[in-house]
Formats: C-alpha cells, sequence, structure tokens
C-alpha cells in the first residue's frame, strides 16, 4: 500500500494535472511547467491529444483566459495538454525545452499527439520537431498566425529609428531577435532542409483583419499593409510554409484567431488521425513603404514629412512609452489635426502606447507634427501612404526604370551579434544606387540597414520614404535576407 501510495505521488509530481476544463489556474507562466486538462469521459481512439503552445509574451493562460479554446477541446472529446515556455527566448532555448516536455506528455498520455501552436509557438514547435527530435511524439502541428518568415515589425523594432523605444518598453530580447526576417530567412533555410522536417506534416490558419481604427492591433496592421494582408501583428505571406497546407484565411486578427469559437471548428477536421485537408490560395501583396524617424523627446519634438501629390491616404502614428504627450499634426496651409485616437501596443511593441490619426485626400507639400510632453519619452513616428508612387519608388532602388529625378539616400546600419550592438555606421547622403554599391555585409551577424530617401516626382512634387532591410551573415559568411524591395 506504501509503494502504491508513493507511485501515485511521484506520478502527480511529474505529470500535474489540473481538473475542470473550463476553469485552469494555469502554470502562472512558469517556463518548463505543463499540466494536462480534464479527461474526456469516453476517450476515442480516433482523436489524439491536443497539446496548445502559446506564443511571443504570452502564456499557457492565453487558452483560457477570455478564451475557449480549451473548453471546445473538452467538449469535442479531446484530452489536452498546455504548456508554459519562455516568452522572450528563441526558437532554439524554447525547442529544446518543449522537446523535453513532450516526451513528457507523451508518456503521459501513452500516445502521439497533435500540436496546436499559436503565433511565434509554431517556430518552437518546429524546432522541437525537427532540430531535438520530438517528431516521435507528434502526429501533426497546426499553426495559428505565426510568422513562419519573420516579423517586418521585429525588423523595425531593430532598426536605427525604433531601437530606443524598443529598448525602454524591454522588448529587446532574443525572441524578438530571432523574429527580424533576415534571421528567420536563415532558420527557414536550415529547418526545411532538414530530413526531419518530411517527418510531421504541417498545417497552418492566417487572418487578414487588423482590427478598427484605434484598436491595439491597428498600427501594427497598417504598417504592416505595406507587405500584404495581415492580421496586425503578421502578414499572411509569411503565416504560410511552402510544403504546409493552409487550411483557411480568414477575417480574423492576431487576437481573435486564438478564440476557440471562431477558429476550433476550423481546424477540428484535422484532429483524427486519419485527416486530410484543403488548401486555400494565397493573396496577393501591395508593397508600399513608410516614413519612418524616431528618437528620444526632452519636451517638444517637431518632425517633417513631405506628402507628394496624387496620395489617397495617409495614417500617422506617434508610438511612445507613456500616453500624456499632446500631438498635433499640421497640413501645408498650417490647418492642424487633433483627432487622434490613442491605445496601448501590442505584439513586438507591447508595453507602449500609439497615438493615430487618418486622413483622406492629404494636400500635397510638408506636413509638420509635433509632441508637447512633461516628461522624456522615447518615441517611433511613422506616417504610410496610400500613393501610386510606391511602384516608381522600388523601380528607383532596384535600377529599374523610373521617372523619379534626384532620388537621394542617407544610410545607417547597425551590426548585432548574439542580440548585442556590435557596430554601427551612417553613410553621407549620395545616390541610391551609389550607396547600394558601398554597403558591406562580411562580417558575421544581424544587420539592420535603414534607409532613408528622398526625391522629386516627374512633377517636381518632394516626396520622403524610409527602408529597413533585414540581413543575417553566418559563420560561413552566407547572407540570408527576405527583401522589403520585392513583392
Amino acid at each position: 500500500m506504501k509503494k502504491l501510495v508513493l507511485l501515485m505521488l511521484v506520478l502527480l509530481l511529474v505529470y500535474p494535472h489540473v481538473s475542470k476544463a473550463g476553469g485552469f489556474k494555469g502554470g502562472g507562466g512558469n517556463p518548463g511547467y505543463w499540466f494536462a486538462g480534464d479527461p474526456v469521459e469516453h476517450p476515442d481512439p480516433a482523436k489524439p491529444p491536443i497539446v496548445f503552445v502559446h506564443g511571443l509574451n504570452g502564456s499557457s493562460s492565453a487558452w483560457f483566459d477570455e478564451n475557449d479554446m480549451a473548453e471546445q477541446a473538452w467538449k469535442n472529446g479531446y484530452d489536452a495538454a498546455f504548456i508554459d515556455l519562455h516568452p522572450d527566448k528563441d526558437m532554439q532555448d524554447n525547442g529544446a525545452m518543449l522537446a523535453a516536455k513532450l516526451r513528457e506528455i507523451y508518456q503521459y498520455f501513452g500516445r502521439k499527439v497533435i500540436l496546436v501552436s499559436y503565433s511565434k509557438g509554431g517556430i518552437d514547435s518546429q524546432s522541437a520537431l525537427i532540430h531535438h527530435n520530438a517528431y516521435h511524439y507528434v502526429e501533426r502541428v497546426i499553426t495559428l498566425g505565426t510568422p513562419h518568415h519573420g516579423s517586418q515589425l521585429a525588423d523595425l523594432a531593430y532598426s536605427n529609428w525604433a531601437g530606443w523605444l524598443a529598448d525602454i518598453l524591454g522588448q529587446k530580447n532574443d525572441a524578438v531577435y530571432s523574429l527580424q526576417t533576415g534571421f528567420m530567412k536563415s532558420f527557414r533555410d536550415q529547418t526545411d532542409n532538414h530530413p526531419n522536417r518530411l517527418k510531421t506534416k504541417y498545417f497552418t490558419l492566417a487572418g487578414n483583419k487588423i482590427g478598427g481604427f484605434g484598436s491595439a492591433l491597428f498600427f501594427g496592421g497598417v504598417y504592416l499593409n505595406m507587405f500584404g494582408e495581415n492580421d496586425g501583428a503578421v502578414t499572411e505571406k509569411n503565416a504560410r510554409l511552402p510544403y504546409a497546407t493552409n487550411l483557411d484565411t480568414g477575417k480574423w486578427d492576431h487576437f481573435s484567431i486564438i478564440k476557440g469559437n471562431l477558429t476550433f471548428p476550423v481546424f477540428m477536421p484535422l484532429l483524427t488521425i486519419q485527416a486530410n485537408a484543403n488548401e486555400t490560395a494565397a493573396t496577393k501583396e501591395n508593397l508600399s513603404y513608410p516614413f519612418i524617424r524616431g528618437g528620444e523627446n526632452h519636451g517638444l519634438r517637431e518632425e517633417e514629412f513631405a506628402v507628394e501629390k496624387g496620395v489617397k491616404e495617409i495614417t500617422v502614428h506617434w508610438l511612445s512609452n507613456h500616453s500624456s504627450g499632446n500631438i498635433k499634426l499640421t497640413d501645408p496651409r498650417g490647418k492642424p489635426f487633433k483627432d487622434f485616437s490613442i491605445a496601448k501596443t501590442a505584439d513586438v511593441f507591447e508595453g507602449g502606447f500609439v497615438h493615430s490619426a487618418a486622413i483622406k485626400n492629404p494636400a500635397a507639400g510638408t506636413w509638420k507634427i509635433a509632441s508637447s510632453v512633461k516628461q522624456k519619452e522615447a518615441f517611433l513616428f511613422i506616417v504610410t501612404f496610400d500613393s501610386p508612387l510606391n511602384q516608381q519608388i522600388k523601380n528607383a532602388v532596384t535600377r529599374e526604370s523610373s521617372n523619379l529625378a534626384n532620388v537621394k539616400a542617407s544610410v545607417r546600419s547597425i551590426r548585432y551579434e548574439n542580440g548585442k550592438q556590435a557596430e554601427k555606421k551612417s553613410l553621407k547622403p549620395a545616390s541610391i544606387n551609389a550607396l547600394q554599391n558601398s554597403l558591406s555585409f562580411k562580417k558575421a551577424g544581424m544587420y539592420s540597414v535603414t534607409i532613408d530617401l528622398s526625391g522629386k516626382t516627374a512633377d517636381n512634387s518632394p516626396f520622403n520614404r524610409t527602408i529597413i532591410r533585414s540581413i543575417y551573415v553566418n559563420d560561413k559568411g552566407e547572407k540570408f535576407e527576405n527583401s522589403p524591395l520585392s513583392d
């Protein structure tokens, strides 16, 4: 009898279990902790257990805190487990941890499981299965809004203009660093060509709703619109894998794609051993370029930007580490615009605030924006343009035929090693072609390159734009980049 009691105690310690599928306490966000939900009353051998994996800045509570995903699984007859990984570590650390825990979960249930992984959790899952051999324990993987090819918002966070704010907000960490598109290009090269990749089937789900004006995902969505349809944090293109079946691209934003009542019915047909799925078509990207500035404000900070003729709409965003700033936007005729929404920032810039305004048919000429604060602020200022000029800018940068005149560029390049700034260079303003020829990426590391463009259109209308490039160079000197200059 004593031996039986001791055995039960050991099992409880090794395999923590939480009752009540709809009333989880969770693991408190302690990395490495996992727990099982209430067992279903009538287990179906055709229904493998589900392991839910959270994303960036998250924890296991994402699946049941104001979310019925855990309840949906239980009500539909699926045993489930939930795990806490590091919210701020890269896919290498989290992948190793997840692989070890998947072995425990496999032993607990006595069979293979299905992974349902949200956002960066999908990348952590691939790392576990492919690079740490956890494919032995998994039937298939379903990813929800996962940035499989990185996040342009992560590129922005490590750029020259935005780095100060990202630092203040505490978002310059291993997780965000690893989500830069150049770094992820290298990860994809290592992962997609690995023999273990073929041992598990992958399915993806993507969203194309960015949230309404003034919502937490509005800024990210408008910024990412430059790269195509997105969910406010991840573009649809980056949420896909070339060898995975994309189940659907729906009207979900990055917060709603994880909600059980919205997406569990979409991927539930895949939650049986013999499941199959149909592919949905990808949407076309519409590449465009913003204007970006950032830094410190010690009281009053004013920035100027040009709006060329023919712009249909601009959106203006002032991100800050606090919400008390007084923002004033003025058009070329001196007319003020004060109708700004304010929202908390999300995802890569979580912890800050953003003032946003949208102006249709803006007047051409020089606009001004000013922020007045009583305390020092770190800020990031971004303007996006709905403009026919975007294709001409791309042509000028890629040396194709363009009607733009006197396009000049200034370049600021930052090289990081293991997440820390190792080198910073600035190139004097010159023609875009001359500067592009002078860029060098010989040293190993992660490069963030900010290119600020200025010039005139064919009708002599001035314009400004900013391009951010993310380039990873490995120890062999191989260069990896998801170029922002191509669609």
